[in-house]
């Protein structure tokens, strides 16, 4: 899935104009990354224990990697263009930050989204609002153009870095005011499937985003299971989620920075526990996504996203089956998230048995539905849809040269189009 993500550049050693021109050339080769704009150079006055002023400038970027693997990306890129490790706000020759992931809320000492310190920090607020005004923080349910600059000495505009995007990325596309609800995008589905046909072919249709395994999934295809998760990545190129095994949260850590290990695109999966918990905190402030399964309470869910889950799974199919309502529980949860906006868990709902649980699960405002292929493939049938395409295909074969194909070269031939 594609994503616009605003960056923020800054340098206050050497050429530092310089320094961010560098990396301006060298994202624009960076793979999976395509540049959209770039906000003019500003100077900002020295801050703690920097010795001069930092040059700083945002950019604003689309991608298909994950947050992980642009975070990654763009370390390797500082070190590349001559960042050592220093002192907190001590000079340094360029700094690359993820400042805003439309659409995304992450919690993690490594990789919290968005920054932290967005709305208090001038010298990375204006670039960033002039870059991508229209861009929502998700979280805040306002676009960056309309924060309210924070206090104190604002950074000056002093040159141009590269090509200006007026957020190029908004033309075409509609804009959207409102609440927080305007800045949510469509529930995602992923495969609930270790299957490689069948994720595939689903993949084809091009409605996937991503893919859940489980211990028994993997099990069921007799494959080896570092293989399998590698090759689901691969297809995807979205969220996978892969399950620890331990029951202890030592355990859990020590598997799941292992299995982060195969893919960016790789999501830890760990049971809701206590141990559970303290795993996901720590794989968390490391920076890697952390799916909390086997959910089958509002409350568990609160705990999970308090320990900085970016997933809790509550399983709809398996509380139907012991007379509970499992709909319910999906619109408790968002209903909680929603008034705690920054706590950045989305909502999985997982155990689908339907397509009515699809819609349902769609309808209670789920981030996301993992579902059986089956299940995707019967949410394409209807007997209407059938019956009319039969009759339309009946009619069409009465015309004098149903051949559209060749009909439409001809025409295009015959008019030089």
């Amino acid at each position: 899935m594609k994503a616009r993500v605003v960056l923020g550049l800054g340098s206050s050693l050497g050429d530092r104009s310089g320094a961010l021109r560098r990396a301006v050339a060298a994202l624009r080769v960076a793979p999976g990354v395509r540049l959209l704009g770039c906000s003019r150079i500003y100077q900002t006055a020295p801050e703690g224990g920097a010795r001069q002023g930092f040059h700083n400038a945002a950019l604003l970027v689309e991608t298909q990697r994950s947050p992980r693997g642009l975070l990654g990306e763009l370390q390797a890129l500082e070190r590349r263009l001559g960042r050592r490790p220093s002192a907190r706000w001590c000079d340094r020759a360029l700094d690359i930050d993820i400042l805003v992931w439309e659409g995304l809320k992450r919690q993690g000492d490594a990789l919290h989204l968005p920054h932290r310190r967005l709305g208090a920090r001038a010298f990375a607020l204006v670039p960033a609002a002039e870059v991508a005004p229209t861009l929502r923080v998700p979280g805040l349910g306002r676009p960056l153009g309309d924060l309210p600059r924070p206090p104190g000495p604002q950074p000056v505009a002093i040159g141009l870095l590269g090509p200006r995007s007026g957020d190029l990325a908004g033309r075409g596309r509609r804009r959207y005011e409102g609440g927080p609800l305007a800045e949510r995008a469509p529930m995602k589905f992923f495969l609930d499937t270790a299957n490689l046909d069948e994720i595939r072919k689903a993949c084809s249709w091009g409605i996937i985003d991503g893919v859940t395994t489980n211990p028994s999934l993997i099990a069921k295809e007799g494959r080896d299971f570092v293989a399998t998760i590698a090759e689901i990545c691969d297809i995807v190129k979205g969220p996978v989620s892969a399950e620890t095994v331990s029951t202890d949260a030592e355990g859990m850590i020590r598997e799941g920075k292992l299995l982060a290990r195969i893919s960016e695109h790789v999501v830890v999966k760990v049971p809701f526990c206590k141990e559970g918990m303290t795993a996901t905190k720590a794989l968390a402030d490391a920076g890697i996504d952390v799916n909390v399964t086997l959910c089958f309470s509002a409350a568990q869910a609160l705990v999970a996203a308090k320990a900085g889950a970016a997933y809790i799974s509550p399983f709809v199919g398996r509380l139907d089956d012991i007379g509970h309502d499992g709909v319910a529980l999906i619109e408790e949860i968002v209903q909680i998230y929603s008034n705690y906006p920054a706590l950045g868990t989305q909502v999985l709902a997982a155990s689908i048995r339907t397509p009515t649980h699809v819609i349902n699960v769609a309808k209670a405002g789920s981030d996301v539905a993992t579902i059986p292929f089956k299940v995707v493939d019967q949410l394409f049938h209807h007997p209407l849809t059938v019956s009319g395409s039969a009759a339309f295909l009946k009619d069409w074969s009465t015309v004098p040269d149903p051949d559209i194909t060749g009909a439409v070269t001809r025409w295009l031939e015959k008019n030089g189009r």
